[in-house]
């Protein structure tokens, strides 16, 4: 199985679902994404409480390898909230945006996650280390593009 990078909010302070799904396709056109929803699971007032996309910098059906799929959650949802031994084990964050396996696909990651971060600049992402990354940490990898940036601590990186 691939790594999963997640995009974390302080739990309690998630923006909600129908206004990150909107802005999410904003984004993602206007990055020049390809992307297609392909989930949705409502709550029983019909409100969405979960949605899926993929994304891709080619055309979706040209390559399902050149994918990566990601997971948007509304909260509360259930078993989302963590928080981390590492850090302060009192602070929960919320897990908003799960993006599993993008191995091979680390640029097209950084990308979505550099814009991302610049329309949710109080956002977090952790990808299955000891640390996060924030807006000024994609900012300076940026500035230093290696393509295995995703497995580098970014306080290390400069």
């Amino acid at each position: 199985m691939g790594t999963s990078a997640v995009i974390l909010f302080n739990s309690g302070e998630t923006p909600k679902i129908n206004e990150i799904i909107p802005r999410l396709e904003k984004l993602f056109e206007k990055e020049d994404l390809f992307y297609s929803r392909e989930l949705n699971k409502v709550d029983g007032t019909g409100n969405v409480k979960y949605c899926e996309f993929c994304i891709s910098d080619i055309p979706l059906e040209e390559s399902y390898e050149r994918q990566i799929c990601l997971g948007v959650a509304d909260e509360p949802y259930p078993f989302k909230l963590i928080n981390f031994d590492w850090e302060d084990p009192e602070k929960e964050y919320f897990k908003t945006i799960v993006i599993n396996d993008f191995d091979e696909n680390e640029d097209l990651l950084f990308t979505f996650l550099l814009a991302f971060l610049e329309e949710y600049m109080t956002a977090k992402v952790w990808i299955e280390e000891d640390w996060f990354y924030t807006l000024e940490d994609l900012k300076n990898t940026r500035d230093h593009y290696q393509n295995d940036w995703s497995y580098i601590n970014p306080q290390k990186q400069h």
